[in-house]
Order: C-alpha cells, then sequence, then structure tokens
C-alpha cells in the first residue's frame, strides 16, 4: 500500500511548480468573488424583498457559476494551514494567531454573510482554527502513545517540501507505523483511539458552532494532515471527502489540482496580509452592501 502512494506521489514531479505565495493571493482572489456574489447577490434584497441576484438577467446563472469558482479558495487555505502547523517555530503562537483573526473576523463574516441570523455562525477562521487544535492533539497523542521505534523515519525526507522538521512528518507519520511487538499494538490502539475520539469532538465543536465548512473543514484538515507524505493521493481523497460533504465542492478540483503543483517554496508573500485580508474585505463588502441596499 505505502509503495503505490509513493508511486501516486512521484507522478506530481512532472506538474508545473506553483509556490506557496502564488496559491495564497490566487485563493485570495478567488475567495472575494465568492464573497461578492454571496453579499450581493445573494443576501442583498431589492425593496421588494426578492434576491438582487433575481432581478438581473441570468442572476441565477452569475450567481452559481461565481460560487463555484469561489470553491478553490477553501482547500488553499486547509492545506496551508497543515503546512504551517509543521513549519511553525511556535505552535502556541500560530494557534493565538489563529484564534485572534477568528475573534477579529467574526462581526464582519456573521453581518456580511448572515445578516439575519437569529444564530452564531462561526466563519471559515475559528473551522481553521479547531482543524489545528486537532491535528495538533493528534500530533500529542502520537508523541505520547508510540515510541519512537514505532515509525519508520530513518534517513526519511518528505517528499512533500517539509522536510525533517521538528514535530512534522519527518519525525513520522501514522501512514509509516510499524508495531513490533503486543505492547506496540496496543499503543497502536490506544493512539487510534483517542485520535479518532479526538476528531469526533472537534467535529461535534464546528457544528454546535456552526463554523463555515462546518466537520466538514475540520475533517479535510485532518485528511492533508495524516496524508502529509503522499500528497497526491491525499489530495484525491481530500477532494472526494470534501465533494461528499457538499456536492458543489465537486467544483473545486481545480484547487486540489494547483496543489499537487506546490513546489514547496514560499514565495513572495507578506504573512500578515493574509490575516487580515479577510475580516477587511469581509467588513468592506458590508458596508457597500449597506451603503447601496441599506442592509
Amino acid at each position: 500500500m505505502e509503495f503505490f502512494l509513493q508511486e501516486l506521489d512521484r507522478k506530481r514531479v512532472n506538474l508545473p511548480p506553483l509556490d506557496a505565495g502564488k496559491l495564497k493571493y490566487f485563493a485570495c482572489i478567488i475567495m472575494l468573488i465568492d464573497h461578492v456574489a454571496c453579499v450581493f447577490l445573494e443576501t442583498a434584497h431589492t425593496e421588494y424583498g426578492q434576491s438582487f441576484m433575481y432581478s438581473l438577467p441570468r442572476g441565477e446563472l452569475i450567481d452559481s457559476l461565481l460560487r463555484a469558482v469561489g470553491r478553490q479558495a477553501f482547500p488553499i487555505f486547509c492545506f496551508f494551514l497543515v503546512e504551517g502547523f509543521l513549519k511553525t517555530r511556535s505552535r502556541p503562537k500560530y494557534f493565538m494567531r489563529l484564534l485572534l483573526f477568528a475573534v477579529l473576523s467574526q462581526y464582519p463574516f456573521q453581518k456580511s454573510i448572515f445578516p439575519r441570523a437569529m444564530y452564531f455562525h462561526g466563519s471559515v477562521m475559528c473551522t481553521l482554527a479547531i482543524g489545528m487544535l486537532t491535528i495538533w492533539v493528534i500530533e500529542a497523542m502520537r508523541h505520547a502513545f508510540l515510541t519512537k521505534n514505532a515509525f519508520d523515519t530513518e534517513g526519511e525526507k518528505s517528499q512533500n517540501g517539509f522536510g525533517n522538521l521538528p514535530g512534522s512528518a519527518g519525525e513520522g507519520n501514522p501512514l509509516t507505523m510499524i508495531t513490533k511487538d503486543a505492547s506496540g499494538i496496543f499503543y497502536a490502539g490506544l493512539f487510534l483511539l483517542v485520535s479518532c475520539s479526538t476528531v469526533y469532538g472537534f467535529c461535534r465543536l464546528a457544528a454546535l458552532l456552526r463554523t463555515d465548512y462546518s466537520y466538514g473543514g475540520v475533517i479535510t484538515i485532518v485528511l492533508l494532515y495524516i496524508f502529509q507524505k503522499y500528497r497526491i493521493p491525499g489530495l484525491f481523497i481530500s477532494w472526494a471527502w470534501l465533494s461528499w460533504y457538499n456536492r458543489l465542492e465537486l467544483y473545486s478540483a481545480p484547487a486540489f489540482f494547483m496543489l499537487a503543483c506546490y513546489n514547496g517554496q514560499r514565495g513572495r508573500q507578506h504573512k500578515y496580509f493574509f490575516y487580515i485580508f479577510y475580516p477587511a474585505h469581509l467588513l468592506v463588502l458590508f458596508l457597500l452592501r449597506r451603503h447601496f441596499f441599506g442592509i
């Protein structure tokens, strides 16, 4: 099985290279397109109480096309959340940064996407924060229950650009776990039990908070983490899961193809731009809609 996954992953060497900066900026543009459709075509209403898209010629078609295009953003953010988790020098700081911008994003998200909602709806930043917590606990449980000998990692270098980083795929991967004896099997079983319980618990939390993408997004992040060593099959499995969770995510296939082209390079980017862009563009869209439509 592992040989088959490695062979699939080697196919990506012939794909055109894309660095992280290009992929993230692309995701921001796509997300803006998606939210413009949601905020103005779906949420804005005419004086007769009708969604604005119904007042436009082929408005429903335009909305469907823009929302389909917008499906490309979330997989890219999930992928780089996992990479950031593996590469960051300080996971607590990384998580606190996610949590901070989740709080800052909540008001513009709720007002722009769910202006009439009576209940709390968590933004995608909440989903990403919960997803990071999930894989963080799984990583901690791996270190707690599985000895270093339980992984075949000698001289191993990750094929997805992560390398042998502390606490990352270079130290081991659940898919490469090798149990030597009954004790190893016991702790491996305990690790799987606790990990599955962790995933279930955080999925329930995402559903309770009604976060964007809910438990579907959390499981997508977990899948990308589990298959970190085998990018091609991991991306395909993640896309299949996300598409099963929401049929509209079938249109996210181009994003997963682009992620297969990721060359492991950071590229030109500003770290805080992507955090600030999310609440900032939602706030601007909300203010524009209120100015023109009064809501």
